[in-house]
């Protein structure tokens, strides 16, 4: 059985990442994330959204 990357909606990845959706747009451009449009929706991999994700610790 093959592996292959989960993706989540934009709204999936903010709640996922704990950011807000300018933070993921910024990510998205800078190469960050790993992306893929499907009309005017984007999906990213799960695992470029655990990469970013803040952590739930504040300092």
């Amino acid at each position: 059985m093959e592996n292959k990357p989960k993706w989540l909606s934009s709204k999936e990845a903010q709640e996922t990442a704990k950011i807000k959706s300018c933070d993921l747009m910024h990510y998205r451009i800078e190469g960050k994330l790993e992306f893929k449009k499907c009309g005017n929706a984007y999906f990213y991999s799960e695992e470029s959204i655990e990469k970013v994700k803040k952590p739930n610790t504040k300092k």
